[in-house]
């Protein structure tokens, strides 16, 4: 690993009014947290990185995306119920998981309609952006 690129930031952090700051290219993710202190740490990811691919995916499969880097959730909250299951038919626009990033909730809405084939991310997971979350395959035209 590059060590100018860790010195960078470490510096950007310290520098900044971040508490912490995350960075992942290829192989390599990075994620350090301010301690208490003002001292930095370096942290292993909470969660892992969801790269799941589904088992069969046709061509015709749209996949809803992650617009940031983030933590996904299924659910509005740990006791409720998650917003979509496999077999869930989805409307443009509906909710179908939240995206936590920066300490903010950002809903994730399907951008088309049709019924959910796959979810490929587990709940609490870090997703990266341009990840596959969901995927839906058009309505029957029968």
């Amino acid at each position: 690993m590059n060590g100018a690129l860790l010195d960078r930031l470490v510096s950007l952090l310290h520098d900044s009014g971040l508490r912490e700051i995350e960075f992942e290219e290829g192989d390599i993710h990075i994620r350090l947290v301010k301690d208490g202190d003002g001292g930095v740490r370096s942290e292993a990811p909470s969660s892992p990185v969801s790269t799941a691919m589904p088992e069969a995916v046709t061509p015709s499969d749209h996949a809803i995306v992650a617009g940031l880097t983030g933590t996904f959730y299924r659910a509005s909250s740990p006791d409720a119920p998650p917003f979509v299951e496999v077999g869930d038919r989805v409307e443009e626009g509906q909710t179908v998981g939240l995206l936590e990033a920066m300490k903010m909730l950002n809903p994730i809405e399907a951008d088309r309609a049709g019924r959910v084939t796959h979810i490929l991310a587990d709940n609490g997971a870090l997703v990266t952006r341009g990840a596959p979350i969901i995927r839906i395959a058009p309505d029957d035209a029968s």
